[in-house]
């Protein structure tokens, strides 16, 4: 689009001149300008006319238009003057300006210097009469030169420019792509180490019902009344595990089985007391027995998991911003994690996006639980993870 615009605006400042020069020509000037309607004057606008239309469509094969463009101006080098075939350099240099920006620089070494010497050519050809032949020369072979070289060099910046934007842009794609391919790496490792974990937890589940159903089979006769409530809590047992295991499903499992931590509440003061960061942690108990109570092994994991990666992050995005974890347990709905952070008064010592708030988001819906995070009115940064209790947990403790 801006080729065309280029030609038109071009076309119309040749002829304008074309029009105008007759006019306002002292008749003592050394201007040789045909008068207006004569064939020569008509030849000159048919010219710059055909160069237009050439240039208009200059985007379909640039190195062609530009040799159109210049073909198109040598009969009026040998019927013209040199004051008319210089109206042509116009249309001329618009050419060498689309070539350089468009075609490729292999092409360049050829079709430009064809052109400063053809249009070398045509001006000496078309030189004032009288003139010496040597001055005449040089004088063409510099016109020709700076016809190709300004227009050349303006359009060598502005390829050049454009060509850094693109790579720039690239880069950019291929970086958000890379990104992207680790939070998902990221994420597969995340869910590859809850499914390990959660085997672990079952396990452990199973292994107390098999406990639970051997003492039953020895009760069942001498003390119904406790056979009873070990079947009670063998049921218990088991929608916990059917619970765990539905959570489980689409979970994928690398080939590595090292066993892992299981990490719960009452590890996070441990997690906080090894943390690079100023963190003051605050434990709000309430009426149960244990913190944590009616929160599962996988729900105590994904707490502290949270209160990691937010520790992580406050080191990460605001060095030097003192932390507060608190922990609400009174609540017999659910359990409330808690962790701010103050705004940094240091530079960041890492700005590269993590993968953190998207593994928390991850854990959190794997066991219902709701994550919520933002700037605070501070400045800084809060992360709130709301665990739900189970229900027969709490349904054991409540007076």
């Amino acid at each position: 689009m801006a080729f065309r615009v280029a030609a038109v605006v071009g076309w119309l400042l040749c002829v304008t001149a074309l029009f105008l020069v007759p006019w306002i020509e002292p008749r003592e000037a050394e201007l040789t300008w045909p008068e207006l309607g004569v064939p020569m004057w008509w030849a000159t606008a048919a010219v710059l006319t055909a160069q237009a239309v050439v240039l208009w469509f200059a985007s379909r094969g640039p190195v062609k238009a530009l040799s159109l463009v210049v073909a198109v101006s040598l009969p009026l080098a040998s019927l013209g003057t040199w004051d008319l075939y210089s109206l042509t350099s116009l249309p001329t240099a618009i050419g060498v300006y689309v070539v350089v920006l468009s075609a490729e620089y292999r092409r360049l070494r050829f079709i430009l210097p064809t052109v400063v010497i053809v249009s070398a050519g045509a001006y000496t050809v078309a030189g004032r009469p009288g003139e010496d032949l040597a001055a005449l020369t040089v004088q063409a072979m510099v016109q020709a030169a700076a016809l190709v070289a300004i227009p050349a060099a303006v359009a060598a910046v502005v390829r050049a420019r454009r060509d850094v934007r693109s790579a720039g842009a690239r880069e950019h794609d291929a970086l958000m792509r890379e990104q992207e391919a680790r939070v998902e790496s990221a994420v597969a490792r995340e869910r590859t180490a809850l499914a390990r974990e959660l085997h672990d937890i079952a396990a452990h589940h199973m292994s107390g019902i098999a406990l639970m159903a051997a003492a039953i089979e020895r009760q069942i006769d001498a003390a119904p009344a406790k056979a009873k409530g070990g079947a009670r809590a063998i049921g218990d047992q088991s929608r916990l595990v059917l619970e765990d295991l539905r959570r489980l499903v689409g979970l994928l499992r690398e080939g590595d089985q090292a066993e892992m931590s299981v990490y719960t509440l009452s590890t996070i003061p441990e997690l906080v007391d090894g943390s690079a960061a100023d963190v003051e942690l605050q434990v709000h108990r309430g009426r149960w027995p244990e913190l944590g109570t009616g929160i599962g092994p996988l729900g105590q994991l994904v707490a502290y998991r949270m209160v990691q990666e937010s520790l992580a992050n406050a080191v990460r995005h605001a060095p030097s911003a003192p932390c507060a974890v608190v922990i609400d347990d009174r609540e017999e709905a659910a359990l409330e994690v808690r962790v701010h952070n103050a705004p940094s008064s240091s530079a960041p010592t890492a700005r590269a996006p993590g993968f953190g708030l998207r593994g928390m988001a991850e854990r959190a819906e794997l066991v219902g639980a709701t994550l919520a995070y933002g700037p605070s009115l501070d400045g800084g940064w809060d992360v709130e993870l709301r665990v739900p209790r189970e229900a027969t947990s709490v349904e054991e403790v409540r007076p």
